[in-house]
């Protein structure tokens, strides 16, 4: 496992992207909404968990759409979420 994964599960706001994020794909404005954060805020979050290769981007019109990296990564942070509630 790459640090930057590590350090990018390291904020609540993140891990709260993350959570909506196993459920389905979401746009800036919807997580902006979501998290009830700044848009700046949720973008500087977005990116760091872009280069950590936790989630992936892809480009709608003129909206961008965020969601889990792979099914991969998507069962190793679900293992580690339910993890978390026990």
């Amino acid at each position: 496992m790459n640090v930057k994964i590590f350090k990018a599960l390291g904020n609540s706001a993140r891990l709260k992207i993350i959570q909506t994020l196993l459920v389905k794909e979401h746009n800036v404005t919807d997580l902006t909404s979501i998290i009830k954060k700044d848009q700046t805020t949720v973008s500087r979050h977005l990116l760091t968990l872009t280069n950590a290769n936790i989630i992936k981007s892809k480009r709608n019109g003129r909206k961008i759409f965020y969601s889990i990296f792979n099914n991969q990564m998507k069962e190793w942070l679900l293992k580690i979420l339910i993890s978390q509630t026990k």
